[in-house]
């Protein structure tokens, strides 16, 4: 049975939900007062974000209409119930837990995406970098593509998708066990390209050392989320209780949006200036006034608003 009674996982879902989507608004927020002017005011990374935001709120709502029946199965399961689930209640748990396998993973990789654009925003100028990134994005679809679609092979094939007797063989088990480490690895190893993409700049440039502060702290915090995919697989694996191997996947992925929203805070700390330019040529993404840093090899990086 769960280890978190069903009333307690929903508040927890909500509770840090809202916290993601609070610190979202903050971060838009602050987007807009800085350039005062909407569709100048957002980038890329906003879109991404923004679309990582609502994939999670029908991630959370899918999550929880399907709570009454992971409880009731898991307390079949364990013995904690004389009322077996029905045809009709597998068949419903299996829906949900397609649709909520798929979302997952399409809420993570908006994320990863809104952080590949920001860092193209902050290093676009430099050519060495942008054959990088490229490669990194192309790894990181190749990645999502590998996640995203295994999941409907979760019953052995797509053709098996919601046939009760095949989703819940043994050899759906296996596979479903084999793909969990799957999607661990891959998840990882994108995560690991994202985040190392910009830390070979900070030595060859001549930013500012609050900007290298900040970029090196966004790559501690994504550090994070990577430890959290590691230990939820591990608990997956595991067969822990159904309540806290959903618990993980509600951190992991409302984590993931806070770290997202994060940088813009960096923007209301003493010594961030606010003064908006007004001349377009002379502004960076959020509307400050834009300064230049020379790299070392010769190369421009113009300063933006997150550091």
């Amino acid at each position: 049975m769960g280890a978190i009674p069903e009333k307690g996982l929903v508040a927890l879902t909500w509770i840090f939900t809202a916290t993601a989507l609070l610190l979202t608004a903050g971060r838009y927020g602050i987007r807009y007062r800085l350039r005062r002017e909407f569709f100048r005011a957002f980038q890329l990374d906003d879109f991404f974000h923004g679309l990582a935001c609502l994939a999670l709120i029908g991630y959370m709502i899918t999550s929880n209409l399907a709570f009454s029946l992971e409880y009731k199965i898991a307390a079949d399961s364990s013995g904690f119930s004389s009322e077996e689930p029905t045809v009709d209640d597998l068949s419903r748990y299996f829906h949900f837990i397609i649709a909520i396998s798929a979302i997952f993973w399409v809420v993570q990789y908006l994320v990863k995406l809104a952080f590949l654009a920001f860092y193209r925003s902050l290093f676009f100028i430099s050519d060495g970098f942008m054959r990088a990134w490229w490669c990194v994005l192309v790894f990181t679809l190749v990645t999502f593509l590998a996640n995203f679609i295994s999941v409907f092979w979760s019953c052995g094939a797509p053709k098996n998708l919601y046939v009760v007797e095949k989703c819940s063989s043994l050899d759906s088990e296996i596979v479903i066990f084999r793909f969990v480490k799957m999607w661990c690895i891959l998840n990882v190893l994108s995560d690991v390209a994202i985040m190392t993409l910009p830390l070979w700049m900070l030595k060859g440039t001549r930013l500012p050392i609050g900007q290298k502060v900040g970029v090196a702290v966004i790559f501690l915090l994504a550090f994070t989320d990577v430890i959290f995919d590691i230990l939820r697989t591990l608990y997956t694996l595991r067969g822990g209780a159904v309540s806290i191997d959903i618990l993980w996947d509600i951190l992991e992925l409302t984590i993931a949006i806070i770290i997202s929203a994060l940088p813009t805070y960096r923007s209301l700390l003493p010594g961030s200036s606010h003064k908006v330019s007004t001349s377009y040529k002379d502004l960076d993404n959020t509307g400050r006034q834009l300064k230049t840093k020379t790299a070392s090899d010769g190369i421009v990086i113009k300063k933006q608003s997150y550091f």
